[in-house]
């Protein structure tokens, strides 16, 4: 049978001589390293310097009582783990021991020898399952300390839910919100925005359902304002494997979403005013340089044809300048301020997409449709633009349907086209069109939503009411 092998060994102190070289020897049998006192004053010497794993002492020494080396060591802060030796006898006052923190105790009898071995081997496993439980506390409570100064520094909101989604520990939560609000309440009875709730729930109970995690940007109203978080949830599970609840990281990313959306802003308006600068200037310019080149090609008919005919090349190039210069202006500032805009640039659109591809594209608008703010229809109309390229591009689609209607709580755009659909697993580096589209939406409140269907793909963006506010209620 293997044996631990302490690094100090074992200190026996017995004032029998006899005993003791004969306990020494049983131990050393066993490959235990041993050491042994006669006294109480010899131990308490050695123990000084040295440190045994174990230490066997008689009951009733000649110059010292047990409990008085032991309060001794102790004072000392020298007290190892230990076994108490005792005559026939004695047994009452060897349990009272072990009530003062001895291990075990042995008797002085016959099986002594024999017995001593197998005591000190399962108090020394005894010892070494303490330690390492020591141990395991230590490194808990230092894991802990780590997380603690972690969550403390840290912007991040975290907090658990259970198998019903209820809130039952929130760290950092939201400015104004004390986290005491969450505890035992659901999204739902939280947030106040149904539509916002509903897409929290629907994420976290995906990750209960499978046990995958997930990521994602949502959007929280509270305090009468709109927060926007970058959103991770994990399953959380028993020892059995069960998912019990999640655990989730929101990080509030609410003012980097309005930077994006003010770099987004100044990048449209300055795309609008080099339209404009396009169209009120180059046009007119060369509009001007045709001109004076019809003139130039009268003045030479009756003197020089050829030159006339020069003349008159140059003025057919300049008027094909002219329509290129006009429909780059028309796609840099595709939607015109008033609030019937998208309409007409998505009608545009149609009619631009016919003449440049060998597709038929249509507009469907059964009734008017006001988008009240120029950038939200500029993003509309953007979002239209990628999702008709894409259908015929990378769809092959030979006809594209454009539909903006309305209903009384939303806005829907929807364009439908009869191609091959979406890549199921789009290669790398592919589908940036369909990422452009969802984070164009995401500036301003909308919603994409990709369909596959028989005999083509639709998609559909759906624009909150509150997103599209009447002039009137914007002042």
């Amino acid at each position: 049978m293997n044996r631990p092998k302490p690094a100090a060994g074992i200190l026996i102190v017995d004032d029998d001589p006899g005993l003791l070289r004969l306990a020494a020897r049983a131990l050393e049998r066993e490959e235990f390293s041993v050491s042994t006192a006669a006294s109480s004053a010899q131990a308490l010497q050695w123990l000084q310097v040295n440190q045994p794993d174990l230490l066997l002492l008689d009951l009733k020494l000649q110059d010292a009582q047990a409990r008085d080396v032991i309060a001794e060591l102790a004072a000392l802060n020298r007290l190892p783990s230990f076994i108490i030796i005792t005559g026939q006898g004695d047994e009452r006052v060897a349990v009272e021991m072990m009530k003062s923190g001895a291990l075990d105790y042995v008797v002085k009898g016959k099986d002594f020898l024999d017995f001593l071995p197998s005591a000190v081997a399962r108090a020394l496993k005894q010892i070494e399952k303490e330690r390492k439980l020591v141990a395991a506390e230590a490194a808990l409570r230092l894991s802990e300390e780590r997380f603690r100064v972690a969550l403390k520094h840290s912007p991040v909101m975290v907090f658990n839910q259970d198998a019903e989604l209820r809130y039952t520990w929130v760290h950092n939560a939201p400015i104004g919100l004390p986290e005491k609000i969450f505890l035992g309440k659901t999204d739902a009875e939280i947030f106040p925005v149904e539509e916002e709730a509903d897409r929290l729930t629907q994420i976290k109970t995906r990750v209960l359902a499978t046990g995958t995690g997930l990521r994602h940007e949502v959007s929280c109203t509270f305090g009468g304002s709109k927060h926007f978080f970058d959103l991770t949830v994990e399953s959380v599970r028993n020892l059995a494997g069960q998912i019990t609840g999640i655990t989730c990281a929101a990080m509030d990313i609410t003012e980097r979403k309005r930077l994006e959306q003010e770099v987004l802003h100044i990048s449209e308006m300055e795309q609008r005013r080099i339209g404009q600068d396009l169209h009120d200037g180059v046009c007119q310019h060369l509009a001007g340089i045709e001109m004076k080149c019809q003139v130039l090609q009268e003045n030479l008919q009756s003197k020089a044809k050829s030159s006339a005919a020069q003349a008159g090349q140059i003025a057919s190039h300049v008027r094909d300048a002219i329509a290129q210069t006009r429909s780059l202006a028309h796609g840099l500032s595709p939607v015109v301020l008033q609030s019937d805009g998208l309409m007409s640039a998505l009608r545009g659109l149609a009619e631009d997409t016919e003449k440049l591809f060998d597709a038929r594209c249509r507009f469907v608008n059964d009734s008017p449709v006001l988008i009240h703010n120029p950038a939200v229809a500029t993003h509309l109309y953007r979002i239209a633009q990628e999702a008709v390229t894409n259908a015929i591009k990378h769809g092959k689609a030979k006809s594209v349907e454009i539909n903006l209607s309305a209903t009384a709580d939303k806005m829907i755009l929807m364009i439908k086209d009869n191609g091959v659909g979406f890549a199921q697993h789009p290669a790398s580096g592919k589908g940036m069109g369909l990422r452009i589209m969802q984070y164009r939406a995401g500036m301003i409140g909308a919603t994409v939503l990709l369909q596959q269907q028989a005999g083509g793909a639709v998609v559909l963006c759906f624009l909150p009411k509150t997103a599209n506010p009447p002039p009137s209620a914007t002042k």
